[in-house]
């Protein structure tokens, strides 16, 4: 049975080649826009699109790419990748979600590998393009549930996960990195953490909490065993109903002693006094 080849890794870049990068993976979408907006900003009668997970990008160049962020009339944020030399626009995330980029086709190395999957916005599109026959198309803007791949779609859930995940970690780092810094400021009000004179002393301290943290590691160490002992006793007492009256009978000879002491002989009295080792 044969298997199926890894996609292999597509180059794209800018004009000036400062700015190069590579898709690490198939992309999830191929799509064209006849829409103004797209006219305007490619400077085309229309613009072409690969989408792709945006962590699938790698930037490979002399130079990272130059991220812009703008806020469109709608109110999403979108974030825009341009060479920083030669301002060649090079992909786009943020129209439908920050996980997902739309690499503008054009600036691939192979462009026409990534023929488009669909045309939107065919109301607008320039009479004398003509496309071929068979063409998928739509009238305004499509919805990318309607038309992915089953597969581009649980590949878009799980890329919104990963994102979430990182979210939650990034969240933990900034939460222990400030934690870290409230420490480093209520060190530094010690006099003994920042006067330069009593460094000495900051080290002598640091030895005394660790020789203090061992020892008491060692009482609790100590304590746990003698608790797990008790415990094995009293479970084995429950367990045998006699071991309870067998240690009173062993314990009421040793309560004869205590019952003589008052006839004791009276110049062996001092001797009782010495406290025990």
């Amino acid at each position: 049975m044969s298997k199926s080849k890894p996609f292999p890794a597509i180059h794209g870049g800018c004009f000036c080649a400062s700015t190069r990068y590579r898709l690490e993976t198939a992309p999830l979408f191929c799509y064209a826009c006849h829409c103004q907006d797209c006219n305007k900003h490619t400077g085309s009668v229309f613009a072409c699109f690969t989408t792709i997970e945006t962590e699938f990008i790698t930037s490979i160049g002399k130079a990272p790419p130059k991220i812009t962020t703008l806020v469109r009339p709608n109110g999403t944020t979108r974030h825009l990748a341009t060479c920083g030399t030669c301002s060649t626009r090079l992909w786009a995330s943020g129209d439908r979600s920050t996980v997902i980029a739309d690499i503008n086709t054009g600036t691939l190395d192979l462009p026409e590998l990534m023929e488009p999957d669909l045309h939107e916005y065919i109301e607008s599109k320039i009479s004398w393009v003509l496309l071929p026959e068979g063409t998928k198309t739509c009238k305004g803007p499509f919805d990318y549930r309607d038309w992915w791949p089953k597969n581009s779609l649980r590949r878009l859930d799980a890329a919104i996960q990963r994102a979430q995940e990182r979210k939650k970690l990034q969240a933990k780092v900034a939460q222990a990195e400030s934690l870290e810094v409230e420490e480093e400021k209520e060190a530094d009000k010690t006099p003994t953490a920042q006067t330069p004179d009593e460094k000495d002393d900051v080290a002598e301290d640091d030895e005394e909490f660790e020789r203090r943290y061992l020892e008491t590691e060692k009482a609790l160490q100590e304590r746990l065993e003698q608790l797990s002992l008790r415990l094995e006793v009293h479970e084995k007492a429950q367990e045998d109903d006699l071991r309870p009256v067998v240690v009173q009978a062993a314990k009421e000879p040793a309560q004869e002693p205590a019952s003589k002491a008052p006839t004791a002989d009276p110049k062996q009295v001092p001797a009782a006094t010495v406290p025990e080792s």
